[in-house]
């Protein structure tokens, strides 16, 4: 049957903080759909989240699409197989412990105090949950897990190397979400002989920039590291690497800043570039005309031969 729909609430699922849902959205939208509230790790229910999932579809269907959803880019008319409830990809964001301290963060840009609780606070175990979906065949083989949340070079000893076996084990593709202060062997090695992308997001390309947007001194190792991590990709055929620019009107979305940025890609051997849109402020100004320092940016980076870049489905749905 032929209807709007997400592929997000068909084949994803998205283990938060505080909740189970079918995209990251409601870390800043109360509205969004969720299969659970108020989870702590305990009593996951495969069948309700199926029921759950079910019956958002079923909304969908008649035309009736949640409040959360409404405007979303990803929502499209097409014809859905709802009763394939694999999923091809999940999200591990439970936790949210990170040293570093972007502008932006879910987590703390509201309240900057709570900083301190989120790299403190005790999370749930994760891994009794991917091993329950894997043992009722929910997960199709080569799934993506993408492992999130906070910095995951800072999870507990060991978790970040069961992730990434876990994966492996099913043939799967792992996007790994990092701050780049810290270096792992074991993302170095995931690179060389995984199928895997490392996603870092400096923003900037002068230690005055990101120490504004960042706020910790960590500008010279985050791009030391990301040389070394680009070479472990050079010796890859199927894993890459990838640079994130949320561009921040008023902070960095000028064209020396950018300039500087792909000036230290260049050095680092990083081609491959993420253009996003700072999301606190393009939910205040999306039913605007894009401001033409962002025009300004896109122009400049479709320019740049050399690099192989994209947007977000936020910043693509702006544009348009």
């Amino acid at each position: 049957m032929k209807y709007k729909c997400c592929d997000y609430l068909m084949h994803q699922i998205v283990f938060d903080q505080f909740d189970i849902k079918p995209c990251c959205e409601s870390s800043m939208n109360n509205d969004t759909i969720r299969f659970a509230d108020n989870f702590d790790g305990k009593n996951f229910d495969i069948n309700s989240y199926i029921s759950k999932r079910n019956n958002f579809i079923r909304q969908f269907k008649n035309g009736d699409i949640p409040k959360g959803c409404q405007g979303c880019p990803l929502i499209k008319e097409q014809e859905w197989d709802e009763d394939d409830i694999s999923l091809n990809r999940i999200i591990m964001a439970n936790i949210a412990k990170c040293s570093c301290n972007c502008i932006y963060c879910v987590y703390t840009h509201d309240n900057p105090e709570k900083k301190h609780y989120f790299n403190t606070k005790e999370n749930y175990d994760i891994k009794p949950l991917l091993l329950s979906l894997r043992n009722q065949n929910m997960i199709r083989d080569k799934f993506i897990l993408i492992i999130g949340g906070g910095e995951c070079t800072e999870f507990e000893k060991g978790l970040l190397e069961w992730l990434l076996y876990f994966a492996a084990s099913m043939d799967g593709y792992v996007q790994i979400l990092s701050s780049g202060i810290k270096y792992s062997s074991a993302v170095e090695k995931f690179l060389e002989k995984g199928h895997a992308e490392l996603v870092i997001s400096p923003d900037a390309g002068t230690k005055k920039t990101y120490e504004k947007i960042k706020q910790v001194k960590a500008f010279d190792r985050v791009w030391n590291n990301m040389k070394r991590y680009s070479e472990a990709v050079s010796k890859s055929k199927i894993s890459r690497m990838a640079i994130k620019y949320i561009i921040i009107p008023g902070v960095n979305d000028n064209l020396e800043e950018v300039k500087s940025f792909t000036a230290k890609c260049r050095e680092t051997l990083c081609r491959n570039i993420h253009i996003d849109i700072e999301h606190y402020w393009f939910k205040e100004n999306k039913q605007n005309p894009p401001p033409q320092s962002v025009r300004d940016i896109m122009n400049y980076f479709a320019e740049q031969k050399d690099f192989d870049f994209n947007y977000s489905a936020e910043t693509e749905y702006w544009l348009r």
